[in-house]
């Protein structure tokens, strides 16, 4: 079987799903990735990627024009590398639909058998074409339309009540984690951890979100902590983790970093590239996390933090993480940003009992989300499209 992955190469959750679905079949693996070549990786596990990067140069300092073009460039790149390609697919498979995907889907079945979708957040909540959510959202029905699978969670009440004919076609597939499985043979202490990241081991320590992308709401969150009315009582036996792994700026970096400083914080801001044991040092080390962020489509990061026997805050308004309460784990769901503090506040106070409430998470993680079990859903959907390949 031969597959055109459509994704960024560069993520180490899309490397870690193309190794562990290499062992798991027999397939040629072919990647186009939207993005630059970051080079993070010594060896991609794929048999060819294409890496294509779509800045604008002529039109992204005009303003009104590239949000314009931007999508339709985008599309016609990877029209052009599927006609040079000169290769007929088993099975196009979008992993997030951007903005570009959607149009003049028709033509995917001039390169392809079989088109799978997967959609990881924000299709639903904040794309646009041509700065029209509601365009976007037309355009995304009508790709749907034509697709033999949308693989997910098979939970997304939104995306089945805004386009019912979709739960047809959907089967179950998540991504797996290679750091759940770390997490599960680690012998070190979660003191231990907090010492190898130069934290006290008496700290209670605070993460706010998991990337550096401006919709996890750290400044919001922040903010919030500090202006309670029992901040000033906690301060000194807190310490806040800013995961800005990725898609920060340094600006907004900057603004958090002033907050703290004026406030007499604790705390450590991780800039950049992590290796896995890092992250799951960083993992066992969390007590608390916040999860605030505008929308998510069950990232391995809250299934890791969940592992790690962290007390979770988390959104309501995430339409995939009621899989997580059905699945039997524990955590603390909130409507809005006051609530959530002050649900912070009440962890702080009585830390014993929320981590007894949370201590069969780990157990239930393991079980379910490492990579060698969840890549199993995958490749029956695959091995049902293309039973020939």
């Amino acid at each position: 079987m031969r597959i055109l992955l459509v994704g960024d190469a560069n993520s180490i959750f899309f490397v870690h799903y193309a190794s562990a679905l290499k062992k798991a079949m027999d397939v040629e693996i072919h990647v186009y990735s939207p993005f630059p070549n970051k080079g993070d990786y010594d060896k991609y596990p794929y048999d060819n990627v294409y890496f294509d990067d779509y800045l604008l140069k002529k039109y992204s300092d005009i303003r009104f024009v590239s949000w314009f073009y931007e999508p339709y460039v985008e599309r016609a790149h990877f029209g052009k590398f599927l006609k040079n390609n000169g290769i007929k697919y088993d099975i196009i498979h979008f992993q997030w639909i951007m903005p570009a995907w959607v149009v003049c889907p028709k033509a995917y079945r001039r390169y392809a058998d079989k088109v799978c979708i997967t959609l990881w957040g924000g299709e639903l909540e904040q794309l646009q074409l041509l700065r029209s959510h509601r365009y976007y959202l037309s355009k995304l029905g009508k790709l749907m339309k034509l697709s033999d699978a949308n693989i997910g969670t098979m939970a997304n009440r939104v995306l089945f009540d805004k386009f019912p004919f979709v739960k047809a076609i959907s089967r179950y597939g998540i991504y797996g984690s290679s750091i759940i499985e770390k997490l599960s043979q680690m012998s070190e202490t979660k003191e231990e951890c907090k010492r190898q990241m130069g934290i006290s081991p008496e700290k209670t320590t605070v993460v706010l979100g998991y990337s550096g992308k401006m919709l996890h709401n750290h400044d919001k969150i922040l903010n919030e902590i500090v202006r309670h009315e029992g901040f000033k009582e906690v301060v000194d036996r807190l310490h806040f983790i800013f995961p800005m792994s990725r898609n920060f700026g340094a600006s907004y970096c900057d603004d958090l970093e002033a907050v703290l400083k004026q406030n007499g914080c604790s705390y450590s801001m991780i800039k950049g590239y992590m290796s896995d044991d890092a992250v799951a040092c960083l993992r066992k080390a969390t007590d608390v996390m916040f999860q605030l962020s505008d929308f998510d489509g069950l990232s391995n990061s809250i299934k890791e933090c969940l592992c790690a026997n962290s007390v979770l805050i988390s959104g309501d308004w995430f339409p995939t993480y009621h899989v997580l309460k059905d699945a039997g784990f524990k955590y603390l769901e909130v409507s809005n940003m006051e609530e959530a503090v002050g649900m912070f506040y009440k962890v702080i106070d009585n830390q014993q009992y929320y981590l007894d409430l949370v201590k069969d998470n780990k157990r239930l993680a393991t079980q379910q989300y490492s990579w060698t079990e969840c890549i199993k859903d995958w490749v029956k959907v695959y091995k049902e499209l293309s039973p020939e390949s």
